[in-house]
C-alpha cells in the first residue's frame, strides 16, 4: 500500500522518518527521503515566494536532522538570529559564501537531503542571489556529489 505523504500530518511525517532510519528493508532510505522532502515543502507553505519558503524547510529540517543525531530538540539559533536581523536572502547568501560549509549543510547532506539545503536553493534560484553566492553554492554542492537541474 502506497501512503500519499500530502495527506500525512507533520507528526506521521516525523514518525515515517523514524521507522524508516530504523528498518532494515531496502526501501526506507527512500521513504525516509520522501518523507524529509514533504516536511521540508510543508514548512515553508506559510510563504508565496518558493525561495523564502525553501529556507524555512531548509532549517526545519535542519532542527529534525540535528534531533536525529543528538536526541536534544535544539533550534538553530544562529540562523534564526540572522534571519531576524538580515532577513532571508541575506541569510542564505551569507551561508552561500561561507568559507566552509556550516553544520546545517553537513547534516542535511549526510542525511541524504542535499536537495533541500540552503545552498541549493541558492544555485538553483541565480537570478535571486549575487554571482559570486551563485557560484559558491553550486560548488560546495558539487564537490559533495549533489546534482544540480539543468
Amino acid at each position: 500500500m502506497k501512503i500519499d505523504l500530502t495527506k500525512c500530518s507533520i507528526p506521521q511525517l516525523e514518525t515515517m522518518m523514524d521507522n524508516a532510519q530504523k528498518s532494515t528493508k531496502p526501501e526506507a532510505p527512500d521513504v525516509y527521503r520522501a518523507a524529509a522532502v514533504e516536511l521540508f515543502r510543508r514548512r515553508g507553505s506559510d510563504y508565496n515566494d518558493p525561495v523564502i519558503a525553501g529556507c524555512w524547510g531548509a532549517i526545519a529540517l535542519l532542527d529534525r536532522c540535528r534531533y536525529e543525531k543528538t536526541g536534544k530538540r535544539l533550534k538553530a539559533q544562529y540562523s534564526l538570529r540572522s534571519i531576524q536581523n538580515n532577513g532571508e536572502i541575506a541569510f542564505m547568501t551569507y551561508c552561500a559564501l561561507g568559507k566552509s560549509q556550516g553544520t546545517g549543510f553537513t547534516l542535511l547532506v549526510e542525511a541524504g537531503l542535499g536537495t533541500c539545503t540552503v545552498e541549493y536553493i541558492v544555485a538553483t534560484n541565480p537570478d535571486r542571489f549575487p554571482p559570486d553566492a551563485v557560484d559558491a553554492a553550486r560548488a560546495r554542492l558539487i564537490e559533495h556529489g549533489i546534482t544540480l537541474p539543468e
